[in-house]
């Protein structure tokens, strides 16, 4: 994979993901499902891509009387690729500061102060070239919601092994 460096505007790549694990420093395991949707990207190099994205997450967890959250995000994500020939089509990405709605302030053991939170997301992908007009993308990552500790309750929520597929058409 090599951006043209010259890309900016549409970027139409859709993922779902799936995934979860025990919280760390916690006494719940925490799954999430969710849908991620980017929009918009500019190729700050042949090498860089930044773009932009929406997100829905559902998260189900196995303690306390709140069991599920609904979160949605606008994210800038950063895409960094490999320079070794031996790594091509693999890359690396990072979501950070995506503000986002939480709908619980409470979830499992876990507590916000509100329902403000951000979201952060960092992971390896791989995409192979289907058509001239689709690519499949396989991401593993590991992703986090908090309030940055802007709020006094700020305990997060960690999903440390989430696996997406997805398209960019």
């Amino acid at each position: 994979m090599r951006f043209t460096g010259d890309r900016v505007g549409k970027a139409d790549e859709l993922l779902l993901s799936w995934g979860g694990g025990a919280q760390p420093r916690g006494s719940q395991d925490n799954r999430q499902q969710a849908i991620d949707y980017s929009f918009y990207a500019v190729d700050r190099s042949s090498r860089s891509r930044l773009s932009l994205g929406v997100s829905y997450t559902r998260i189900t967890m196995d303690a306390g009387s709140q069991r599920t959250a609904h979160v949605l995000s606008l994210y800038p994500q950063l895409t960094l690729i490999p320079t070794s020939a031996a790594l091509d089509g693999f890359y690396f990405y990072v979501r950070a500061l995506g503000p986002s709605y939480l709908s619980e302030n409470v979830f499992g053991t876990r507590r916000q102060a509100n329902h403000f939170t951000f979201q952060a997301q960092a992971g390896i992908g791989y995409e192979q070239v289907l058509t001239a007009r689709q690519t499949l993308l396989v991401q593993l990552s590991w992703k986090h919601f908090s309030n940055a500790n802007l709020f006094s309750a700020n305990d997060g929520i960690d999903l440390p092994l989430v696996l997406s597929l997805g398209l960019r058409f």
